[in-house]
């Protein structure tokens, strides 16, 4: 058994990664310093052998391309994901109405809500009483999921409807 030394440990930074691929988050453990091309690697070695080719976005940023040169210096806590669609189209219908628009796979369902509520003009306190639930699924991911992590491509749309949360009694 090695031991890390204290200056080594501090140097080691945990990254969050999903993926299409990937069941549940992933940790991937990293130097901080080691860049983009190296947690690239690391990440697609967490996906296995069908990686190839994958795209790795940072959560809720929409500057996919510009991930190579925000990750100079890797922060602890990154969230990460690697998606071979660069773009997913989603539509959320609520009472009727639609609203349609695309993301990245990286997007969180908290932001896909927060854009929906929105874009359908529903209120705050309406809102706060809202949830997505993938359309003709009992399926409501939890916020913190990635939009990716629902679709696996060759398919490159989900459409969700927005549904009463449900309620605790008691």
């Amino acid at each position: 058994m090695s031991t890390v030394t204290e200056a080594e440990f501090a140097m080691n930074v945990q990254v969050f990664l999903q993926s299409e691929l990937l069941r549940d988050v992933e940790v991937v453990e990293i130097d901080a310093k080691a860049g983009y091309e190296a947690l690239l690697r690391a990440c697609l070695a967490k996906v296995g052998p069908d990686g190839a080719g994958m795209l790795l976005f940072i959560e809720d940023d929409d500057e996919a391309a510009a991930a190579a040169e925000k990750l100079k210096h890797i922060p602890d806590g990154l969230r990460v994901h690697l998606h071979r669609q660069k773009a997913i189209e989603v539509t959320v219908r609520y009472a009727g109405r639609q609203a349609k628009r695309e993301f990245q796979p990286a997007t969180t369902i908290a932001r896909v809500k927060r854009w929906a509520t929105q874009e359908l003009g529903i209120t705050a306190s309406d809102a706060a009483e809202l949830m997505l639930q993938v359309s003709g699924t009992d399926t409501r991911p939890d916020a913190d999921v990635h939009l990716g992590s629902l679709v696996v491509a060759p398919q490159r749309s989900i459409t969700f409807d927005l549904v009463p949360s449900p309620r605790v009694n008691g």
